[in-house]
């Protein structure tokens, strides 16, 4: 496996991440956006190119860590960049399905995308709290499939992946965007009201997915963010440590993909044909 292929990318809107000294041993490499305005939670037109020119030009990975949640919306900007087509499956305790007709934002970005990536077929959404449902327009109905919250209580996990997978039938590749805020507050502590999904249940949907689809990139967001009201709180450090452990968690699982692919085949992870991954082992794509 190539170097690059490991290499992960940190991005750095808000310091959550280069408090989680534990991952910094993954080979990886820093894109700055903290100088960046107007980025928390809405983003402006012009602040949106600044990101995208340095998610192109200093080479992000197909494994992007984002920050907190706020900045979700980036995920839009990583999927902008597959060149062929593809489905998203988003863990999330929120659809991020709001519109928005003039700011892309974190509770807006998956609609924002459904109407701007023209290959992106399908998304599928598990782990949405039922009060947080955002009814699909008449456009975008039948290419949306949200797993309730509820529903991954009360049923059988392979029932689930049975139903995702007859969603995404034909599909070949997927993208993964996962917001730590769809797991249970005692494994991981967001800024967001949470769900109640367990990370080994997170990991076996992941391996059932990468055993099905080619893979071409995969976010992780959801950091605890500190403030003047809890910087100096010791639960604070704790909530930042249990978001390490689980974002350890799921760099070590993708790892693991790679390392168990047979040689002569094509790899699960990042590369999902060749028009996904340019020379230096990042996302290519129209931008």
């Amino acid at each position: 496996m190539e170097d690059n292929e490991r290499l992960i990318t940190f991005l750095n809107f808000d310091h959550t991440l280069t408090k989680q000294k534990f991952l910094h041993q993954f080979p990886h490499h820093w894109i700055d956006c903290s100088d960046i305005p107007h980025t928390n939670g809405f983003c402006q037109p012009d602040s949106l190119q600044m990101i995208r020119d340095k998610l192109r030009e200093q080479h992000a990975s197909p494994l992007v860590l984002i920050g907190n949640g706020n900045y979700h919306y980036v995920t839009y900007l990583l999927m902008e960049r597959i060149k062929e087509p593809f489905s998203l499956v988003l863990f999330d305790h929120h659809d991020d399905m709001k519109e928005s007709e003039f700011l892309i934002s974190c509770g807006s970005w998956v609609s924002y995308a459904l109407k701007n990536v023209t290959i992106l077929n399908k998304v599928c959404i598990i782990g949405v709290n039922e009060k947080h449902i955002t009814q699909p327009n008449r456009n975008t109905n039948r290419r949306v499939k949200i797993i309730t919250e509820r529903k991954l209580n009360i049923s059988p996990l392979n029932h689930i992946l049975d139903e995702v997978q007859t969603f995404l039938k034909g599909e070949k590749n997927i993208y993964i965007s996962i917001d730590k805020d769809v797991l249970y507050k005692k494994e991981a502590f967001t800024n967001w009201d949470q769900g109640s999904m367990t990370l080994v249940q997170l990991l076996f949907m992941l391996e059932f997915l990468s055993a099905r689809f080619r893979i071409a990139g995969m976010d992780i967001c959801g950091e605890y963010l500190l403030n003047g009201s809890n910087v100096f709180k010791a639960e604070s450090r704790e909530y930042i440590k249990m978001n390490e452990i689980v974002n350890g968690a799921l760099i070590r699982f993708i790892y693991d993909l790679q390392n168990r692919q047979d040689p002569s085949e094509e790899s699960s992870f990042g590369q999902a044909g060749a028009s996904f991954i340019d020379n230096q082992g990042t996302l290519n794509g129209n931008m």
